[in-house]
């Protein structure tokens, strides 16, 4: 049955001499597809199948592997392919995004996925956007934050950040103190409409304490670790 679908090549994989086998993640699920020819430069078939390329695939679609007809490319992405700092924020969230769709496969990952790269691409901080997507992604592997109240005794005065708890602890729950900036930027990313965001002005060093937490509560509670994000990280040191 011929179909057409629209969606982001997550990975590619190399088949015979000049043909490849394409992952794409659509909003109704993930298909891997062959690509005869594609690797050629002057094939018909390269634009569009190259990794996170944004394409409409018109595919002989099968049981478990489908064949590529034509392909239409969206959007190359073509800003984070000449930033190698954008690449590598855009590659980790594809990393990421799939491990997390491993164990739900709910098409609003792919919908953070897609608007994530977009806004990285369109000039956006990158360690930002990446920090957004791993809050929001936490609510698909069941460890979502919480950040309306103390997670004690829901309390409203909030003082700290809990590694522990998972959350938001109140002056008389906690003996330590967090930023303030901290405290209201990690409620910003939980609950940010990434569509809507147009521009990211906040200092690297409450990016990087952030993101810092973000990394040790990952660490604790997902068992996910992924040498793309160290890459992207020390890309920007």
């Amino acid at each position: 049955m011929i179909k057409k679908i629209k969606g982001i090549v997550v990975k590619e994989i190399a088949y015979k001499d000049t043909s490849k086998i394409i992952e794409v993640l659509t909003n109704d699920g993930l298909y891997s597809i062959v690509a005869k020819g594609a690797k050629k430069v002057s094939s018909p078939l390269f634009l569009g199948t190259t990794f996170l390329s944004y394409s409409e695939f018109c595919i002989y679609e099968r049981e478990k592997i489908s064949t590529l007809k034509s392909v239409d490319l969206i959007n190359g992405y073509k800003n984070t392919l000449k930033d190698i700092v954008k690449l590598g924020a855009s590659s980790y969230l594809v990393n990421l995004c799939m491990q997390v769709y491993k164990q739900n496969s709910s098409n609003e990952i792919y919908d953070l996925l897609l608007v994530g790269i977009s806004k990285i691409d369109s000039g956006i901080n990158p360690l930002g956007i990446v920090n957004i997507l791993e809050i929001k992604l936490l609510k698909y592997l069941g460890l979502k934050l919480h950040l309306d109240k103390c997670v004690i005794c829901s309390g409203d005065d909030i003082k700290s950040l809990s590694l522990d708890y998972s959350g938001y602890l109140c002056k008389n729950c906690s003996k330590v103190s967090t930023d303030r900036k901290i405290l209201k930027l990690i409620k910003l990313y939980d609950t940010v409409d990434l569509n809507k965001l147009n521009s990211f002005n906040v200092s690297l060093d409450i990016l990087l304490n952030l993101d810092r937490f973000i990394d040790e509560y990952y660490s604790k509670y997902t068992g996910l670790y992924l040498n793309s994000k160290k890459f992207f990280k020390d890309m920007l040191s």
